[in-house]
């Protein structure tokens, strides 16, 4: 019986400022594990290369990038638009030097990327006419409408909760029936993301739960995961330990909520990872949330190999943290630094995230939050707010955005920062990016 042939693509994309860090398309990988599980074979191009020579040794590393014309949404920036990862034509050529594939997979993730994604399916299409291209990610399903009409030449456009219509798709392209369909809502039964069809694995995103606890304003994990799963501690030190096997030193956490409901998730799975028998390096790019944090916790993160800690502060304005979400207060905050101090990390190995450019928001507030962290002893780090479609702040705040970020979601890119306005313009921001690195 002859094998059907998957070929998943992460799409190149086009940015004004990016940069690998610790990302991964974790999801297309998963989507590649269960297919081969079924029995499918599967190739992947990742489209976004790095420059290997700049390389951080904790894994980070920069994207290979070229200068390109800005399209005319976007002529009135006053930015350097860029492409990032692997030129078109190489594209093309790695499409043109392979069997026609039955099913291509493209996955679309920021929503103001998708221009990428687009090119991507439409080159697809044309090298390889008769393969049944779906499209998913994160794009199709915040923005579905607007993905429904731009990916024309797709056979399917899917969102993450739509995995039944997914994996009948996948049935109809290849003519055989899955014998393993699994949802999202079981991590323990999935198989490990297929990293092994990247050219290398510099690191490995660890996934333990999905979804999250809390409501924010300006986050649409809710949105797009309404009930958090969560992994048994096994399935999560199992899969360390495969990697490392395959000689993986250093593991991402991905979660959004990663402490929370701690004493049986998280306490248990960092006192694992602390007794395996080697070292390991843990980054999380994703906020810790600071209420969550002890003495206990802090000791565990730094026994388990946490080489530095991000933590959410988001603002210091009381009446700000309680209408975004409400996750941490000062006093909640000064607690986990120090516990996290007592347990030995520095300066450089505490990050506070910072919201800045949010609708209406002044920037002396993104200041009076630098000052704090730093007179903490803390590096501030400034994250600049993203409208995201479904979240309440978007929907709120979506017809004064200086862009139509409703319209078209190229303008929900914070590079361009959509919510500037004479109490907080793009001169602010700079000096804002200067001051937080200052001292």
């Amino acid at each position: 019986m002859r094998v059907s042939r998957v070929l998943a693509i992460n799409p190149y994309i086009y940015d004004f400022a990016a940069y690998n860090f610790w990302s991964s398309p974790l999801g297309l990988l998963y989507i590649a594990g269960i297919l081969r599980h079924n029995g499918l074979h599967v190739d992947l191009i990742d489209c976004m290369s790095v420059r290997e020579d700049g390389r951080k040794p904790d894994g980070r590393a920069p994207f290979v990038k070229q200068s390109v014309p800005k399209p005319n949404t976007l002529k009135g920036v006053r930015k350097t638009l860029r492409r990032y990862g692997m030129p078109p034509e190489d594209l093309r050529t790695l499409l043109e030097t392979m069997d026609p594939p039955d099913i291509i997979l493209v996955t679309s993730i920021m929503t103001y990327w998708y221009v990428g994604a687009m090119e991507v399916v439409n080159l697809a299409r044309e090298v390889h006419p008769r393969s049944k291209i779906a499209v998913g990610g994160i794009y199709p399903t915040l923005c579905r409408e607007q993905a429904s009409v731009g990916f024309a030449a797709a056979d399917l456009v899917v969102s993450s909760g739509e995995m039944a219509r997914f994996y009948g798709f996948i049935e109809a392209g290849t003519g055989r029936n899955l014998a393993f369909t699994p949802f999202m809502d079981n991590l323990d039964i999935l198989p490990y993301p297929a990293h092994d069809l990247c050219r290398e694995i510099p690191f490995v995103p660890l996934l333990t739960s999905l979804g999250c606890a809390f409501r924010c304003t300006y986050c649409a994990t809710s949105y797009m995961y309404p009930a958090m799963a969560r992994r048994g501690v096994d399935s999560v030190v199992d899969e360390i330990l495969h990697w490392h096997d395959r000689d993986v030193r250093r593991f991402v956490i991905y979660d959004d909520s990663f402490l929370y409901g701690s004493s049986h998730h998280a306490k248990p799975l960092l006192r694992r990872i602390a007794s395996l028998p080697f070292p390991v390096d843990i980054y999380n790019p994703n906020a810790l949330n600071a209420a969550f944090i002890d003495d206990e916790t802090a000791a565990l993160l730094v026994r388990s190999g946490f080489r530095e800690v991000r933590i959410g502060l988001e603002s210091v304005d009381p009446d700000r943290q309680a209408r975004t979400g409400g996750k941490v207060t000062g006093a909640v905050f000064e607690r986990a630094v120090a516990a996290l101090k007592r347990a030995g990390y520095g300066r450089g190995e505490i990050r506070a995230y910072i919201l800045a450019g949010l609708p209406r928001q002044s920037w002396q507030e993104v200041r009076e939050a630098i000052d704090y962290v730093k007179a903490l002893d803390v590096t501030p780090s400034i994250a600049e707010y993203t409208p995201i479609p479904h979240t309440a702040l978007f929907e709120r705040y979506k017809d004064s955005a200086r862009f139509p970020v409703a319209d078209d979601a190229i303008y929900q890119n914070n590079a361009i920062f959509p919510y500037a306005w004479e109490g907080f313009t793009e001169e602010d921001l700079n000096y804002l990016k200067r001051y937080a690195k200052e001292g």
